[in-house]
């Protein structure tokens, strides 16, 4: 098969480089959404009506009838993301189809001519339009359907490849900005993806598997080829399952549609709408199942190299593929594809191998790789404590599952802000105690009381409250009593650990800080209690809010850091870093060094060892 390159393909590049360059200084500028107010009003009504149905069902439905994704909770975005489904939460040439074929369907019905047929068709799909919103995708989709709608009256075929230069070089024009739009990239990039590669892949793949399956294994494969490169933009990894998550979700995705555009157009008739919204959200309800069981499964991401050399490495993955299966040169692009992609395994799953099998079996405090929130775990013998969970579950699930986490005994939620508590169901089921501070509102109750149907035991914990774990002892140093703070970061729970009856030199004492502000900070040093320790976990992913003394006070030859890559509040901040040098500390950071784990043997020795290696290994002599 010979791919041809459309007549089009040139312009539309020139215009989106144009655009690139003429809207260079302000990038993308995205629609107001309150360009009309009735539209605004329909989405607030589907949403209350929807999230009247609970959980994930609830949540779902208006970003997969609406492309609205404001009720979507951080973990069922993750999950989402995870498994590749977070496109059905964008309005795509599928919604775009369904409206179409609906209003020209029942014009067909009711005899009406062509002309009129697409008349009706284009109405349908312009107020389509102005109901979810003028967004990126929206935009291509919607001006691809009506370029399809006009070849109809025209009566000749013009090649899908075509349409869709068509409709970049117009988008372009109408709305230059969308030149720097990540969702505007990806909705073109699938479509070419669709166009150039479903075919031919469904083809090949008939060679090992019947044909029906072939065209499900092909449509998701073809996008998601021409997508990795401008995913990896946002996250280095790659989805293990996100193919059979595709392939399992889509028979329910154009049902949840359907019914939930018609419970939009029967709100007159309360009774029917309700009905179809039921089953739209049921359909919403197996697909936001079948994300957070892909999920969840072992290896759900396998990591890839960052930066640019990762996302060049993966284009040459995806254009490799692209030559094999369209062109003659079938071998030189799979010899590409192949290299590119052992070239980018190895260097991160490959090199992640050989490091883990350096990690030492005898840590006691571990800090996760959670992105821009925190998890740190303490462990004597076969007790194990947890302080927080991070953002997301995946993330805090694999690393369980790396260090060979199962039962948890003491879970630390020190406040639950969505970087500390929003990956909190990775550790459902597997939590003896809870110890938590002040909750604010219905969602912090909601978490307590998943953990409690879980079997979970609830301890509100403020200064002065202490227990052990296994050698290890715990002191809660705030919140106090004496100064009450609103909930939240003023009132994270600040714990420290140290050495027990029963120890030895192996244990280590350290203090988790939470997101303590400075202000706080300064009470905890005024009301006593701080002492020298091994490890401190510095307070806010390393903010410029910090009362340097508390670090002074602390001198611990260890912090710890919790922060993502390139993060938007520029954690950690040049200001607590110069303190932590001042100190004497070693920082050690979750977004350069992955998976900390840190122990000490019996002479005195602490040792660091880290998953990523930014500089060598190194051992630190205990104080004296």
């Amino acid at each position: 098969m010979t791919w041809r390159v459309p007549a089009l393909a040139a312009p539309a590049v020139a215009s989106w480089l144009f655009a690139w360059w003429l809207t260079g200084d302000d990038g993308y500028q995205s629609p107001k959404g309150d360009l009309f107010p009735w539209v605004t009003e329909i989405h607030h009504v589907f949403i209350e009506r929807a999230t009247r149905w609970g959980g994930d069902a609830g949540d779902l439905v208006p970003g997969l009838v609406l492309g609205n994704t404001d009720s979507v909770s951080e973990s069922l975005a993750e999950a989402m993301r995870v498994t590749s489904l977070t496109h059905l939460m964008a309005v795509s040439g599928a919604n775009c189809a369904i409206v179409v074929g609906i209003a020209f369907g029942i014009a067909a019905i009711c005899g009406a001519p062509l002309i009129v047929r697409v008349i009706s068709g284009l109405i349908a799909l312009g107020a389509f339009v102005l109901m979810v919103g003028p967004e990126p995708s929206v935009i291509r989709s919607s001006l691809m359907a009506a370029i399809g709608l006009g070849v109809l009256v025209w009566g000749r075929p013009v090649a899908g490849l075509s349409a869709l230069c068509a409709a970049v070089i117009v988008s372009l024009i109408i709305d230059p900005s969308l030149s720097h739009s990540m969702g505007f990239a990806l909705s073109v990039s699938a479509t070419l993806g669709l166009l150039v590669l479903a075919r031919p892949l469904a083809t090949s793949l008939t060679r090992w598997i019947p044909s029906g399956v072939s065209v499900l294994v092909a449509i998701p494969l073809s996008a998601a080829i021409a997508c990795q490169p401008l995913i990896l933009v946002f996250s280095p990894s790659l989805p293990t399952y996100g193919i059979v998550a595709n392939i399992l979700a889509e028979p329910f995705v154009p049902i949840a549609t359907i019914t939930g555009l018609l419970s939009i157009l029967a709100s007159p008739l309360p009774a029917l709408s309700d009905g179809l919204l039921a089953v739209s959200s049921l359909c919403a309800g197996i697909v936001a199942a079948i994300a957070r069981f892909c999920a969840a499964l072992p290896m759900a991401r396998v990591p890839w190299p960052p930066g640019t050399a990762g996302i060049a490495l993966s284009a040459v993955v995806s254009v490799g593929i692209v030559l094999a299966v369209t062109t003659r040169f079938r071998v030189a692009g799979l010899s590409a594809a192949v290299l590119a992609a052992t070239i980018g395994l190895s260097s991160t799953v490959g090199a992640g191998r050989f490091a883990w099998v350096t990690a030492p079996d005898d840590w006691t405090w571990a800090q996760c790789d959670v992105g821009q929130g925190d998890a740190v775990i303490v462990r004597d013998g076969d007790m194990v404590a947890v302080f927080d969970t991070g953002r997301t579950e995946t993330p805090m699930r694999e690393c369980l599952a790396t260090l060979g986490i199962g039962r948890i005994d003491l879970l630390v939620l020190t406040h639950f802000d969505a970087d500390h508590a929003g990956g909190y169901r990775a550790v459902l089921g597997r939590v003896g105690t809870v110890l938590h501070g002040p909750t604010d509102g219905v969602e912090d109750e909601d978490i307590l009381r998943n953990f409690v149907e879980n079997g979970t035991e609830l301890v509100p914990v403020q200064r002065g409250a202490s227990g052990r774990l296994g050698r290890l002892e715990w002191r809660v140093l705030w919140p106090s009593t004496t100064e009450p703070r609103e909930p939240g970061n003023p009132s994270s729970v600040t714990l420290m650990v140290t050495p027990g009856q029963g120890c030895d030199n192996t244990c280590l004492s350290g203090l988790n800080l939470g997101d303590l502000p400075a202000v706080e900070q300064r009470r905890l040093l005024a009301l006593g209690g701080i002492v020298p320790v091994d490890i401190v976990k510095v307070s806010h992913h390393g903010s410029r809010d910090q009362e340097p003394e508390l670090y002074r006070r602390v001198r611990a030859p260890v912090a710890l850091i919790g922060v993502g890559g390139d993060n938007e509040y520029g954690h950690p901040t040049v200001k607590i870093l110069d303190v932590l040098a001042g100190t004497g500390s070693t920082v050690l950071r979750s977004d350069i060094n992955g998976i900390v784990l840190v122990s000490r043997s019996q002479a005195g020795e602490l040792r660091v060892w880290r998953e990523r290696q930014s500089e060598p290994r190194f051992t630190l002599k205990a104080e004296e």
